[in-house]
């Protein structure tokens, strides 16, 4: 079991159309030669029931995208939920040493966090944090697994090249701030492929503004397929969730990482790719919730 610091504070939580929602608190997760790692977590209202979940982010983001939405959402209904940031995202540290980090680097991360949790966990995963959650079936602790616009098995292996050819803009702007390590505001038009036109502008503004250049080591290795276990193979549930809107992972791309995995598949129309961010967000929350409880989890 990781030992933790003892530095708490409190971060804001935000549940549109509904009453408000459990307070959320951050703690840092500190081991010896590893940067302190951010967990956020939502106290569950009464007693908690199901296995605990935790929620993984994916690149130039942090746990701040779960805490939005999503863990609000889960800790009112008795669920205990946390978000970890990985190194030099969020709150955590190793900021300054973002750019070497690689994906092994994030794989102990997860893990960190992983073993952090009172017991094994849900883990969902977002994105790149849904490929490193795929890279650790068989090997990590997990009671199921739930990809939430994520990669694919393959990394970015085919998802990379795709993008350069397609979403031009916002590829070529992702690898200027990230080679520059510049924190420039990314435009309206790819904040809109980001999170999709239902977002408000106001709210992709404020969500824009907190994401960070990632480090060109990892995303250089997402590019390089790595060995992943089916998750029927190794006995482990798993939801593949994506956007019909999501310019950056495709539809087709989430149904072949379903088929892979031998797993659940649910589109939503008109949801972009930060689904937790989305105007779907509470949808995409129940269809989880529903999914866990059908499994007695």
């Amino acid at each position: 079991m990781t030992s933790d610091t003892e530095r708490h504070r409190h971060v804001p939580s935000r549940l549109p159309h509904s009453d408000e929602g459990p307070a959320l608190a951050a703690r840092l997760l500190a081991a010896p030669g590893e940067p302190a790692l951010e967990l956020i977590e939502a106290e569950p209202d009464g007693s908690a029931g199901g296995a605990p979940l935790l929620f993984v982010h994916g690149a130039f983001a942090g746990a701040w995208c779960w805490a939005e939405h999503a863990l609000p959402f889960f800790g009112r209904r008795g669920r205990r939920a946390a978000a970890v940031s990985l190194r030099g995202h969020g709150g955590s540290d190793g900021r300054d040493r973002l750019r070497r980090s690689g994906l092994d680097d994030m794989l102990r991360d997860v893990r960190r966090a992983v073993e952090a949790m009172p017991e094994p966990p849900v883990v969902i995963g977002h994105s790149l944090g849904g490929y490193l959650a795929q890279l650790l079936i068989g090997s990590a602790r997990m009671r199921a697994l739930v990809l939430v616009g994520s990669l694919p098995p393959d990394g970015m292996a085919l998802v990379g090249p795709r993008l350069a050819m397609t979403e031009t803009r916002i590829w070529s702007e992702a690898l200027a701030a990230t080679l520059a390590n510049s924190r420039a505001a990314i435009d309206l038009a790819g904040l809109e492929i980001l999170f999709g036109e239902g977002v408000p502008r106001e709210e992709a503004l404020r969500y824009g503004a907190r994401l960070i250049p990632e480090s060109p080591r990892a995303l250089a290795e997402a590019h390089l397929p790595r060995p992943v276990l089916p998750a029927f193979l190794a006995g482990l549930p798993t939801l593949v969730l994506n956007g019909a809107a999501d310019r950056l992972v495709w539809p087709a791309t989430a149904f072949r990482t379903a088929l892979y995995h031998g797993a659940g598949h649910r589109l939503f129309e008109a949801g972009g790719h930060f689904l937790m961010l989305d105007p779907c967000a509470e949808a995409v929350a129940r269809h989880i919730l529903e999914w866990l409880a059908r499994r007695d989890l």
